[in-house]
């Protein structure tokens, strides 16, 4: 068993060890999985925007639809790949983000999971806990510029 454990703690460290990856933290329906699977690799190709074949690397907890999808070869700067893939997501009625929340990398793109109403509330439950707003200020929620 510790073996087992041992091999997924690891995870992470053995894919550091083929380049810097794009860590793509993002929720699919279970039902979704296979096609979006399916189709991820050649998303991750014509995202990346480079010269190469990227490496994609899927794990996660997949009994509630939490992938980790990291892509290895495009540069680490280039968003273009993370944003193939969480338009990706969103066409398979995924959440742009799962077990690792949103932050401020994902804060442009939670409108492809979120409708307009569920932002707004949101945004208000953000301004009822938080009206000076300076408690994370652009983690979560867009800009509304």
């Amino acid at each position: 068993m510790a073996a087992l454990w041992a091999y997924r703690e690891r995870l992470t460290e053995a894919i550091a060890t083929r380049g810097i990856p794009h860590k793509i933290d993002v929720a699919v329906p279970a039902g979704e999985l296979g096609a979006f699977r399916s189709e991820l690799d050649g998303v991750a190709r014509s995202g990346t925007g480079h010269d190469g074949e990227p490496e994609v690397i899927v794990f996660g907890h997949i009994g509630v639809g939490n992938l980790h999808v990291n892509v290895i070869g495009p540069d680490p700067a280039d968003t273009s790949v993370d944003a193939a893939v969480v338009r990706l997501v969103a066409a398979h009625g995924g959440s742009v983000a799962a077990e690792h929340g949103v932050g401020r990398a994902k804060a442009t793109w939670l409108g492809l999971s979120r409708s307009a109403a569920e932002i707004a509330a949101m945004r208000a439950i953000k301004a009822a806990l938080d009206p000076a707003g300076v408690l994370n200020p652009g983690v979560l929620l867009p800009s509304e510029r």
